[in-house]
């Protein structure tokens, strides 16, 4: 019994991961580059203006879409 849950357990756990949805910022157009170079600006500023730590994910992502990017679903 030992060896068939030494088998089941890893087996539901990389389940878990494989369905959980990745989501990116992408832009019609723009390079990875462009990308990193957005979003390091975006938190940079969020930092800068020391903003909540509860409120930065969702500052971050109007500051994104302010730059064109929009946050989809990639995997």
């Amino acid at each position: 019994m030992k060896l068939k849950s030494f088998f089941i357990v890893p087996v539901l756990g990389l389940a878990a991961c494989a369905s959980t949805p990745v989501f990116d910022y992408v832009k019609q157009g723009a390079s990875n580059y462009q990308k990193t170079d957005a979003i390091s600006e975006c938190k940079y500023q969020v930092k800068l203006n020391k903003t909540a730590a509860s409120e930065q994910k969702e500052l971050i992502d109007l500051c994104m879409r302010g730059k064109g990017f929009r946050l989809k679903q990639v995997a």
